[in-house]
């Protein structure tokens, strides 16, 4: 047979076979996984399942901020109520405090001392002080009863010659006011807060520690101050001062202010004097007036203040503790006993001109009084006091105060330069009396 590409049969034939052979080829099994990574399909409830899952955090985490922002205000809100609930229930139990306060201080009001002694109240409350601002109308409609305008005449030129403030001290009609304020003047007159004027005279004063006692007479009881402890005031405590600065036409004028220090050694004149310090405002007619604690209890009477230019806010008062015994002396005795004098009036040698004469830096006596122990022990004029008790004196505040550390009939020693030689001269002191004065020490 001949091979005929175009034969059908023989052609059919052998498609079939080679046909069989592929399809034998085709169905082999073959590893799919080495040609195609299995993928883990899911199913549609799988699929819905999830979705709700995650709607279901979504709306948890809305849920929990709003719950967080709900929580944070609802606490800010609580915490502004509750602070506005707590600081208005202060106020009110300090206001009720305040409005119970003058009725415990009528209950402590010092009792009437026929000797004229001044009765120191305490100056503790049982009330705690919440805040530091506060109402002192009461305080001070209660004190301003009790303070007073003093005005001085001379008769030599018949006209005013001083005007300060003066503290009733008891029913009686004894008055506390500033040597300062009477010194010099002939006549003393007492203007009480409802205007009426009173002739005063004068029961002691003592320019050491610028005190005077006044005493009116009257029909009628007066209301007197209530004085308090001056050692127990704290710095930085509330302080009040009631007077008449500039005179008459501002009488009871109040200021305000704090306890700026409790210790202050002032100098005035040649006495150098332990006082108060305040900034409330202090000025010319408000001395001899009454320095109020927080209580509204006289604690100090008004003195001085520093006035130079720069300085503001520095006035003084004389502490009660020092007051009290004083006036106690001078309404007994008329003057302090006990107080020792030296009575020698003196000048200050400056260091110029000890250098310049050749002789030592001191005080130079100009004359010296002829009934005192100084004179007797051979103190004279032209005497130069170099030092007292061993301590070297270069001005007349020195020698006042080593003075002032002894009492009368005590011994001082002077060491005295005459003639160009150094004496040592021991004598006693004498007592100050009311006419003693004159005398620098």
């Amino acid at each position: 047979m001949t091979n005929d590409p175009f034969n059908s049969y023989d052609n059919e034939n052998t498609y079939e076979n080679e046909s069989e052979n592929d399809i034998d080829c085709a169905y082999e099994e073959v590893d799919e996984n080495l040609y195609y990574d299995p993928v883990p399909f899911k199913s549609y409830d799988e699929i819905l399942a999830a979705r709700k899952r995650i709607r279901k955090a979504r709306r948890g985490a809305v849920i929990g901020c709003l719950l967080i922002f709900l929580l944070l205000i609802g606490g800010t809100a609580l915490g502004i109520f509750g602070g506005s609930f707590i600081l208005t229930r202060a106020m009110n139990a300090m206001a009720n405090a305040q409005k119970k306060e003058p009725d415990a201080q009528e209950e402590t009001m010092p009792e009437e001392n026929q000797q004229g002694g001044i009765l120191l109240q305490p100056s503790d409350s049982s009330q705690p002080v919440l805040v530091t601002a506060y109402d002192i109308s009461d305080l001070v409609e209660q004190a301003s009863h009790s303070v007073v305008g003093v005005v001085t005449e001379s008769y030599s030129s018949f006209s005013s010659s001083g005007t300060g403030t003066g503290i009733i001290m008891d029913a009686a009609g004894y008055i506390i006011t500033n040597n300062h304020v009477i010194d010099g003047g002939n006549s003393i007159t007492v203007v009480l807060e409802d205007g009426t004027n009173h002739p005063a005279y004068l029961i002691g004063t003592d320019a050491q520690t610028d005190i005077a006692v006044l005493k009116i007479e009257t029909n009628h009881s007066l209301p007197a101050a209530s004085f308090g402890n001056s050692d127990a005031l704290r710095l930085g405590e509330p302080a009040i001062v009631i007077g008449n600065p500039g005179g008459l036409d501002l009488q009871g004028t109040v200021t305000s202010g704090i306890i700026s220090a409790t210790n202050r050694q002032i100098t005035m004149d040649t006495n150098t004097m332990t006082l108060i310090q305040t900034d409330a405002a202090i000025n010319p007619g408000n001395s001899g007036g009454p320095l109020l604690n927080k209580y509204g209890q006289v604690v100090g009477v008004t003195s001085t203040k520093i006035s130079a230019d720069g300085f503001e806010g520095l006035g003084f008062a004389i502490p009660m503790t020092t007051v009290k015994p004083i006036v106690e002396e001078l309404i007994e005795n008329g003057y302090v006993s006990g107080r020792p004098l030296v009575g020698i009036a003196c000048r200050r040698i400056s260091p110029m001109a000890a250098a310049f004469y050749n002789m030592p830096q001191g005080l130079l006596v100009d004359q010296v009084a002829s009934n005192s122990n100084a004179a007797a022990a051979g103190i004279r004029q032209n005497d130069i006091i170099a030092a007292i008790d061993g301590i070297a004196v270069t001005s007349i505040s020195e020698a006042c105060t080593i003075r002032n550390r002894h009492k009368a009939g005590e011994t001082v020693t002077f060491s005295v330069y005459r003639s160009g030689e150094l004496t040592e001269i021991s004598f006693e002191l004498n007592e100050q009396q009311p006419a003693s004065t004159g005398w620098d020490f």
